[in-house]
C-alpha cells in the first residue's frame, strides 16, 4: 500500500543538490529501497488531518509527487504523536499535530536504523525546544516554518529546503499562517524519541 509513497520519498531525497552533503542520506536510501510495505494497514486519525485539505503543490515535481500520493494515502494511514508530550503540550498543540512513521522501530515498515516519516502542523504552532539522539535531517514539502537553535538564530525556510540536525542539538520550530509538512529522516540511535528541554 505505501510502497508507492516509499518509491517516490527516494526520488525526492535523489533529486536534491543536497544529497551528497550528508552522508546520512546513504543508510536512508538503502532502506527505501528495500522496504516492502505491508498489504494492509490500521489506519489511526487524528484531528491534525483536517488541515490537509489546505495544503497546495510547491511547483517542484519531486516534492508534489511526494504530496500527491501522501495526500492521498492519509484517510488510512497510522498517524501518531510523541508519547512523552500528551501529557505536557497544550490541547491546541495536540490537535494541531501528527505524524505518520512509514520506516523504523514500531513503524508502519520495521526498520532497527532508519527512521523515515512525514509531519504535519497546523497554522502558528510553536514547537518548542526539543532534543534527541539521532541524527537528523527535515525537508520541507510544505509550509514555511522557521527552525530555531539554542543559540537563538532562528532559520527561515521554505518547500524544499534541508535542515540538518545532529545528534542531541537542541532545536526548535514555528510554523506560518499555513499547515507545514516536513518530510523526516534519522538514523543512528533512532529507537528514543525526542524529549523536551523544557516543559512549556
Amino acid at each position: 500500500m505505501i510502497d508507492g509513497l516509499l518509491r517516490r520519498i527516494a526520488d525526492f531525497h535523489r533529486s536534491r543538490p543536497v544529497v551528497p552533503e550528508f552522508p546520512m542520506l546513504a543508510p536512508v536510501l538503502d532502506a527505501l529501497d528495500h522496504a516492502r510495505g505491508p498489504a494492509g494497514i490500521k489506519a489511526r486519525i487524528l484531528p491534525v488531518v483536517r488541515h490537509l485539505d489546505a495544503v497546495e503543490p510547491s511547483g517542484d515535481a519531486y516534492i508534489d509527487a511526494v504530496l500527491e500520493e501522501f495526500l492521498r494515502l492519509a484517510p488510512v494511514l497510522p498517524w501518531r504523536q510523541t508519547v512523552g508530550y500528551l501529557d505536557v503540550l497544550s490541547q491546541d498543540y495536540l490537535d494541531n499535530y501528527g505524524y505518520v512513521q512509514l520506516l523504523g522501530p514500531n513503524a508502519v515498515v520495521e526498520h532497527p536504523a532508519v527512521r523515515v516519516g512525514i509531519g504535519l502542523w497546523g497554522p502558528h504552532l510553536h514547537y518548542p525546544a526539543h532534543k534527541h539522539e539521532a541524527e537528523e535531517l527535515y525537508h520541507v514539502l510544505a509550509g514555511e516554518p522557521s527552525f530555531g537553535s539554542i543559540d537563538g538564530i532562528r532559520r527561515a525556510t521554505r518547500p524544499g529546503d534541508a535542515v540538518h540536525h545532529t545528534p542531541w542539538q537542541v532545536h526548535s520550530q514555528d510554523f506560518g499562517a499555513t499547515p507545514t509538512v516536513l518530510l523526516y529522516c534519522w538514523t543512528g540511535a533512532v529507537e528514543a524519541d525526542a524529549v523536551l528541554v523544557d516543559a512549556p
